[in-house]
């Protein structure tokens, strides 16, 4: 009776063809992961696993996030997904542009997109406010 369970709620995260995709640039790599609907990974590819291995530079360039998705394409047809909601853990920027184009060449259609940044604080006091 629990493995029905368990593989009822694995089925029920990868409803109506749909799924999660986190987009993140760090310094020196490029980070895509895709999940189902309950937010459980289904693969995490970097530009490093996808044949960019050169340098830094050649690993946070365009061309990095082409070869990502084209290697991300295999998942989105064998899981059948066909609509992304995607989470970004960036600033909005040309990757993004590269990101969106490709999924436009693979038929993979944008459902959401939520924006979650990081907002710097280091803990220090605002500075009093002058009267009058």
């Amino acid at each position: 009776m629990w493995k029905l369970r368990k593989q009822l709620h694995f089925n029920l995260g990868l409803q109506q063809n749909k799924a999660k995709l986190y987009f993140r640039k760090t310094f020196s790599n490029i980070f895509l992961t895709l999940t189902d609907l309950c937010s459980k990974t289904i693969i995490c590819k970097t530009s490093g696993s996808c044949g960019v291995r050169n340098s830094k530079r050649a690993k946070k360039s365009p061309y990095a996030v082409e070869n990502i998705v084209k290697e991300l394409n295999i998942y989105f047809q064998l899981y059948n997904i066909t609509n992304l909601f995607i989470i970004l853990r960036m600033r909005v920027n040309t990757f993004f542009r590269f990101l969106l184009k490709e999924l436009a060449y693979y038929g993979i259609k944008i459902d959401r997109l939520r924006i979650s940044r990081r907002i710097a604080f280091n803990g220090t006091r605002s500075r009093k406010l002058r009267r009058l």
